[in-house]
């Protein structure tokens, strides 16, 4: 567990701040011979409808995409110190998971709206805004909404109007949707929120569809950029690892109980304490890009935010045993089907959201589920005409509500065929003694 004693915590903070100074130092190099106007990038991410998939590497330039991800995490941050939150293993797969959609979808312009509308629901409910601050962190998977409605239609202020209204409709309403919609899937997927996004999703872009309000999709897909991402992903990692180890008492014990571990409404930060966490999450890391090479892709933003994603939820569900299955079972159904590489991985990647599945009911019925994910996933971003972020937590919340009875029909069937076994031994072994007494 966490040894803080001796000053630990502070050499453990100093630590952490030189190899954060070192990395930043090694990425300002990227972002300076990277040659691209800052300014005029932030600019145009800032106004890009954000639908799904756009790649702000490719709209902004490498320094725009950073500097508009990192506004939002100092932005989360604020609010979280402000509203002294605890730093729980469910609000670092928070901050993650919003960083890394940083990098297509995501902008400062167009999460305010949600923010403001969980504020508002929290006044009219009487809760302190730290309650709801996480689930409102992730309610941004609605973001483009507001973005498409902004620039797409009308003149701007009045277009931003409707999208401010429609912001803060959704921020008020997802928390008591979030809530309702857990019990449809019990927790076997960890992004309820993109099941909750879904489904919200699903029916404004009805309501905005039944108006005329047309949705463009796009694909819009960074290559440039591999190798800086690759480097940087690797430094951030290896210091995670570090730093945990560090804050271990220098040492990996107790690793081994975190992979045994379901994953299903775990908190790593609380059961194995921080260090174990920060292990868990750089070593997961890893492992995603290892996924991504061993497949063939190249980095870009969304993928970046697929391995963000998973790192930030290391801390809260997954580990290396748990999301492998889900891996190869999503790997499996897109070499079988002919899937595009890019399509293949994004859908593995965020597909470990059922990373509780194989935990819970072992390997097999996890490949199963990466399986079915990958053919739902596919077909499923139409409900809601690309402005839920969050389509892979929509669909591994429709395949776990789907497979979860089928897999306990054959567990259960199990289960009595163990019980009837173990009756007819123990009466065997009854009257077996009884006639032992006899003679």
């Amino acid at each position: 567990m966490d040894e803080f004693s001796c000053g630990r915590l502070q050499k453990a903070k100093k630590l952490t701040f030189i190899l954060v100074l070192a990395i930043l130092v090694v990425f300002t190099y990227f972002v300076f011979i990277d040659k691209t106007n800052i300014i005029i990038g932030l600019k145009n991410i800032v106004t890009s409808p954000s639908t799904l998939i756009t790649d702000f590497l490719v709209i902004g330039g490498l320094g725009a995409t950073f500097l508009n991800a990192f506004s939002l995490f100092i932005f989360n941050f604020i609010l979280v110190k402000s509203f002294k939150l605890k730093i729980s293993g469910l609000v670092l797969a928070a901050f993650f998971t919003v960083f890394g959609f940083s990098f297509f979808g995501k902008n400062i312009f167009n999460v305010l709206p949600i923010y403001l509308g969980g504020i508002m629901y929290a006044k009219f409910e009487h809760l302190d805004f730290k309650t709801v601050l996480p689930t409102i962190m992730f309610t941004s998977a609605l973001a483009p909404f507001i973005s498409a409605m902004a620039f797409s239609t009308g003149t701007f202020e009045d277009a931003y109007l409707l999208a401010m209204v429609l912001g803060i409709i959704i921020g008020f309403i997802a928390t008591p949707l979030a809530k309702k919609m857990l019990s449809f899937h019990e927790g076997f997927n960890l992004y309820n929120l993109g099941f909750t996004g879904g489904l919200l999703g699903a029916v404004i872009t009805s309501i905005l569809k039944a108006y005329d309000f047309n949705i463009e999709p796009q694909k819009l897909i960074s290559t440039k950029y591999h190798l800086v991402l690759l480097i940087t992903c690797s430094m951030v990692f290896f210091l995670m690892i570090l730093v945990g180890f560090y804050i271990n008492n220098n040492s990996f014990k107790g690793y081994k109980k975190l992979l045994k571990c379901d994953g299903l409404k775990s908190d790593f930060t609380e059961k194995y304490g921080y260090g174990l966490s920060f292990i868990n999450m750089g070593i997961n890391g890893f492992l995603s890009i290892a996924f991504i090479l061993l497949v063939g892709e190249t980095l870009s933003g969304p993928l970046l935010a697929g391995i963000l994603t998973i790192v930030g939820f290391s801390a809260f569900g997954k580990h290396p045993l748990n999301i492998t299955p889900i891996l190869f079972g999503v790997w499996l159904a897109g070499i079988t089907t002919g899937v595009d590489k890019f399509v293949l991985v994004l859908s593995a990647l965020f597909g470990t959201a059922m990373a509780p599945i194989s935990g819970v009911y072992g390997p097999i019925w996890g490949v199963v589920a990466g399986w079915l994910h990958m053919s739902v996933v596919r077909n499923i971003g139409v409900v809601h005409g690309g402005l839920n972020l969050y389509n892979n937590g929509f669909s591994a919340g429709i395949v776990a509500g789907v497979l979860l009875p089928i897999i306990r029909t054959f567990s259960d069937r199990k289960n009595k065929f163990k019980n009837k076994y173990f009756l007819k031994r123990q009466e065997l072994y009854k009257n077996f003694y009884s006639e032992e007494d006899l003679d």
